[in-house]
């Protein structure tokens, strides 16, 4: 994985703005050792129905000791089905990603980003087909005006969200598995549905002609204040000269 860190870290829209998001832990959790980085163009622009380009900051459980599969699998760790990063998206239409031409935010657009990430990046690395995931996304709150990471006028999205768990019977080697390891064998259903919690702070950066979107999924409302505070809001953004 670190060779595609460092070629998708300095490709994409990572070349223009430099992210800085620490990994971490809440209490006794570690998170992955260091950030991941994905660059989408063709295949988030053929899921939205038009032009855009798509680079993913990403962490998720990491691995105790001795174990081969990580608490992203864990049903019984507080990282279960968790991740956090951010989206940097841009599109060629002349609105800025996420915003209409009034800068009224399009929630129903903003939401396929981590939809097409759970379901087409995700899942289907894992053995989940993006044909029978799922995704629903259910807004409960919605604060304009944020201050964030020391940056004003961000939008604060929280949701409860309907989705697969990753937990299942291994029979084939997917690609997911080099990362998050191999699952246990102790899946009475594959994929079963869950509810977990996310959150998002979104804002269009006019001096970049760009979108940013911090995330954080958790499976609950609980943890995902506690990855908020402890880990994601001391991220910082910086231009990349």
């Amino acid at each position: 994985m670190y060779p595609l860190k460092i070629y998708y870290k300095n490709t994409g829209l990572f070349d223009d703005i430099n992210l800085k998001i620490p990994s971490g832990k809440i209490e006794k959790e570690n998170f992955y050792p260091f950030m991941l980085y994905f660059n989408s163009d063709k295949g988030f622009s053929n899921y939205i129905g038009k032009d855009a380009n798509l680079s993913i900051a990403y962490n998720f459980g990491g691995f105790k000791f001795r174990n081969k599969n990580s608490s992203y699998y864990d049903k019984d760790s507080d990282l279960y089905s968790s991740f956090y990063g951010a989206y940097i998206i841009d599109s060629d239409d002349d609105n800025s990603f996420g915003f209409n031409e009034n800068g009224h935010i399009d929630v129903d657009l903003l939401a396929k980003v981590p939809e097409y990430d759970q379901k087409y990046l995700v899942l289907s690395s894992i053995g989940l087909s993006s044909k029978n995931s799922v995704f629903e996304n259910d807004i409960i709150d919605m604060k304009e005006n944020i201050k964030y990471i020391d940056i004003d006028d961000w939008i604060k999205i929280d949701s409860n969200i309907t989705t697969n768990s990753p937990i299942h019977e291994n029979t084939n080697f997917y690609r997911g598995y080099i990362q998050f390891g191999i699952p246990k064998s102790e899946a009475n259903k594959n994929f079963p549905l869950i509810n977990i919690y996310g959150r998002m702070y979104v804002k269009y950066f006019k001096e970049y002609d760009k979108t940013i979107g911090f995330y954080i999924l958790g499976k609950n409302k609980n943890i995902v204040d506690k990855i908020d505070k402890e880990i994601v809001s001391k991220s910082k953004i910086e231009r990349m000269d």
